[in-house]
């Protein structure tokens, strides 16, 4: 009688906890599903997912299974699952390819088989049933976006167009919004607090007014509108830094030759005003790696080691030797002064050394392979390149079994 008793709890719990979360048809024929649709006159709501994916099942165990969230779905909608890599899913996937931005992706269709609404990505349960009743109060995508194209830039909508888009995952068509919103205003408005909130996070382009201009009133940013002082500056000089590498960087053709390196006095100064004016935690850095560009650029390789040399001994490039590796390798193909190009094996033997104590120590055995190779001694070069190729083939192996345990 025990059993039975438990037997029968156990089954209505069961029932009951099933009951509360969205009922979902799964892997259901898509006609069917249309059908069904029709015949109940309701939208269909549908769960793109795939077996891999980490929020995909984050949604499947803290999401669908909530009450709220199954009162709100299974009285508003057909509500059907697909797994994109299998079965029907396979299919779907071609057919709505192009709304579907990741996984999971969770779109709104109607009886004719059309996305009226999308969402991508985990949402908590509030989150989720706000998202999808702002579609059903037709703050789509679909519909906001065809306002903003009409030339609607009021902000109050440029604030719920940015939220429904954040829903659907679409980050790049956020940033071009609010980019083209910013762009389109007089720079003083960025000290509206307001406007700030709005796109302040997407003041990126060093070379553009309104960088310039949030870099020159950095403090009254901090002070008058209250903003993070250490989450702006990382922005700004995160920003200052990448446009700095990418003059400084060297880059190789086809071969692995490093080609020469690009001149660009304009950027250069742009750049460097704002690094002064900043007066960033990293300024020196910046600082250093213009001006072992600027001795590179004009064949001084005597200076461009000394500098290099000097600058390590005080951290003024980080704590990566990476940059300092490149402008080895640039050395190495440039550089014909066999003086300077043994000071150059020295350095990269030394930092290699300190790498191979480490536990997780960076390769620079190509660099050291050419820098032998240039000064004639082939036996070493050759060593020391069959050292890079095992190490670069054991991090491959590394990342395509991480990748295929995934």
């Amino acid at each position: 009688m025990k059993k039975l008793l438990f037997i029968t709890v156990f089954v209505f719990t069961c029932l009951f906890s099933f009951a509360q979360g969205v009922n979902f048809l799964e892997g259901e024929k898509w006609s069917k599903v249309l059908e069904m649709a029709k015949e109940q006159n309701k939208l269909i709501f549908m769960d793109c997912y795939t077996t891999w994916c980490g929020p995909c099942k984050a949604l499947a165990t803290d999401v669908f299974p909530k009450q709220e969230v199954g009162d709100f779905f299974n009285a508003n909608f057909i509500n059907v699952k697909y797994d994109m890599e299998k079965g029907e899913g396979k299919e779907l996937y071609k057919r709505f390819k192009s709304n579907i931005v990741g996984f999971p992706t969770l779109l709104l269709i109607n009886q004719k088989g059309e996305v009226i609404h999308q969402m991508a990505g985990f949402h908590e349960p509030a989150a989720l049933i706000e998202g999808v009743k702002a579609g059903l109060e037709g703050k789509t995508v679909f519909a906001m976006r065809e306002k903003y194209n009409a030339g609607n830039r009021d902000l109050n909508f440029l604030r719920e167009y940015v939220q429904v888009l954040q829903g659907a995952f679409l980050k790049d068509e956020i940033q071009r919004v609010l980019v083209d919103y910013m762009q389109s205003l007089p720079v003083e408005e960025l000290l509206n607090k307001e406007v700030w909130d709005l796109v302040g996070e997407y003041v990126k382009d060093p070379y553009s007014p309104q960088f310039n201009f949030v870099v020159f009133n950095f403090d009254k940013y901090v002070y008058k509108l209250k903003v993070d002082g250490y989450r702006l500056e990382r922005q700004l000089a995160w920003a200052i830094e990448k446009a700095v590498d990418k003059i400084v960087k060297t880059e190789r053709d086809s071969t692995g030759k490093v080609l020469p390196l690009v001149v660009d006095p304009e950027n250069t100064e742009i750049l460097m005003t704002l690094i002064n004016r900043g007066n960033f935690k990293r300024a020196e850095e910046m600082r250093a790696k213009f001006k072992i560009h600027e001795l590179e650029l004009a064949e001084q390789w005597q200076e461009v080691m000394d500098y290099v040399l000097i600058c390590r001994s005080i951290r003024a490039l980080g704590y990566s030797d990476s940059f300092v590796n490149e402008t080895m390798q640039y050395i190495a193909d440039y550089c014909k002064d066999k003086k300077i190009l043994k000071q150059a094996l020295a350095l990269m033997e030394d930092i290699q050394a300190k790498e191979n104590e480490g536990e997780r120590g960076a390769n620079y055995h190509d660099t050291l392979a050419k820098l032998y190779r240039v000064l004639g001694d082939k036996k070493k070069a050759a060593e020391e390149q069959a050292i890079c190729d095992k190490i670069r083939a054991e991090i491959e192996a590394k990342f395509k079994e991480a990748w295929d345990n995934m």
